[in-house]
């Protein structure tokens, strides 16, 4: 499922201006994605560093929470808090070379060991992150 969303999600990193409030370092993003004909409940966190402004931080969030639509669904709800809770299913740090950690929420042990591999392969344009257990 999250292979579809990769490309938006590099696209988003990117920047983009707007305001967010300066304490807020990361953002949950909730929603359901259409994937194969089917609806799936997506739970993630982005949590940046303290050298990414708060208007890249902002628009990245934005940004990915209109995947969902782009893919027929609805925008997902963005909220932004001071860092991402804990614990999570599992999070990878320092996500496809990015200065941000993603963390994942709600997800069967499948889905769990598909994120790591996701999140720890690298290629020769997208550095490989590393997995922790989120907590």
């Amino acid at each position: 499922m999250k292979a579809v969303v990769w490309p938006f999600f590099a696209a988003c990193i990117l920047g983009g201006s707007a305001t967010a409030l300066a304490a807020d370092r990361a953002c949950v993003i909730e929603g359901n994605v259409p994937v194969a004909g089917k609806t799936v409940a997506v739970k993630d966190c982005m949590e940046f560093t303290a050298g990414i402004p708060a208007e890249q931080l902002k628009a990245s969030c934005d940004g990915l929470a209109q995947t969902s639509a782009q893919l027929g669904g609805k925008a997902g709800k963005v909220t932004f808090l001071a860092q991402c809770p804990r614990p999570a299913s599992g999070a990878c740090k320092g996500l496809m070379g990015q200065p941000l950690d993603s963390y994942y929420y709600n997800l069967s042990p499948e889905a769990v060991q598909e994120k790591r591999k996701a999140c720890e392969t690298s290629t020769a344009a997208i550095k490989g992150g590393t997995w922790s257990n989120g907590q």
